[in-house]
């Protein structure tokens, strides 16, 4: 309810709802009372994307261009001239999301993943799915098979058939106090 109170009185809300991009705005807002954001945090996710539309207007962007790079492009510029806050980058995925779910934009192309990346993803499933670890301890893990994988298999899942226990002994024992 707080959000929703919000949201009423917001002169912010009204200037974001009543500018060319005002549907999606109001589809945020939808968003953010069903997750019951508070009304401070609400107040920085509409700052925030009031900023990038801004942004993106005075750079002659079109909102079908916004993608992560130009999110990437928009929170430099801002941290040039403002501190970036912890929740902004997330208020910017939230956005891009709901763009992409009303189809405003294109969706998300993910780049091919190098060999290392593979192997990381299928690790991190084993853990998750084999182990029941947790993601908190899967985050853990990761980094030392990271460095693991590329001091001694730096070949890809093919060198991986072929690491010995020479290897990870000649690997454990200088990392042993890391």
């Amino acid at each position: 309810m707080e959000v929703e109170e919000y949201l009423g009185r917001s002169r912010l809300y009204r200037r974001l709802r009543s500018g060319p991009h005002g549907q999606f705005v109001e589809r945020c807002a939808t968003r953010l009372v069903e997750e019951r954001l508070v009304r401070h945090g609400t107040w920085r996710y509409l700052d925030v994307i009031g900023g990038l539309l801004s942004w993106i207007a005075g750079r002659r962007y079109k909102l079908v261009d916004l993608d992560e790079l130009v999110v990437e492009r928009y929170l430099r510029h801002r941290g040039g001239r403002q501190s970036i806050q912890p929740g902004d980058r997330a208020a910017l995925k939230r956005w891009l999301w709901v763009l992409r779910e009303e189809g405003a934009i294109a969706p998300l192309v993910l780049p091919p993943l190098n060999p290392h990346e593979r192997i990381f993803k299928e690790f991190d499933a084993y853990l998750r799915l084999e182990r029941g670890l947790a993601p908190r301890s899967i985050v853990r893990h990761l980094p030392v098979i990271r460095r693991f994988l590329y001091e001694v298999c730096s070949g890809g899942a093919g060198a991986l058939r072929k690491i010995s226990q020479e290897d990870v002994i000649r690997y454990v024992e200088p990392h042993a106090q890391d």
